[in-house]
Parts: structure tokens; sequence; C-alpha cells
């Protein structure tokens, strides 16, 4: 199946689930963007992303292991998701808030 409807879930302290989302829509690409401060919106918003027939997630790298699996059960496993994942050797190179 050739996928066409991505979702992007970014995670920050300040971000807001209802405040901050967007699209980005051509004829053959469909993003849909999503932030979030924490997992229970993520969960939210990746449950959303169902609805609009959304065939693959993408979660941030901010987001940890357990948590992906988490937010991969409240979709039932749906759907395919990924998680951005930062080299060991560039983790001292970032600072998280």
């Amino acid at each position: 199946m050739s996928l066409s409807r991505y979702g992007f879930i970014a995670k920050a302290p300040d971000l807001e689930m209802f405040k901050h989302h967007g699209r980005i829509k051509s004829e053959g690409f469909d993003l849909a963007v999503s932030g979030v401060s924490n997992l229970e919106e993520a969960i939210m918003a990746a449950q959303e992303m169902l609805t609009r027939r959304i065939e693959l997630i993408e979660l941030c790298g901010g987001f940890t292991a357990e948590e992906e699996a988490q937010i991969r059960e409240a979709i039932n496993d749906h759907v395919p998701l990924g998680r951005a994942v930062i080299r060991p050797q560039d983790q001292d190179r970032i600072q998280w808030p």
C-alpha cells in the first residue's frame, strides 16, 4: 500500500494540542502536525489523527520508548508508529527543555 497521509507529533513544555497544529497538503501528500506538552495530549492527538485516516504517525525525539509504547497501545497499533531517535554521539549536543 502506498502511503500518502502522515502524522507528526512534536512535544515541548509550552505546546498546546488545540492551539499548535497544522497541515501541509498537496495532491499526493498530506501531513498533519500536532504539538503537545505531555503524554496524555500525545495520545489524544494520535487518536484524533486516526479519525483523519492518517496512515503513519511519527513522534519527535522528545518522546521516550516507554511513551511510544503507551501511544501505540492507545491507538491499538492501528497504524505504524515511529519515533525519531538521536544518535548516542549527538546526545551531549542537545539540551531538552
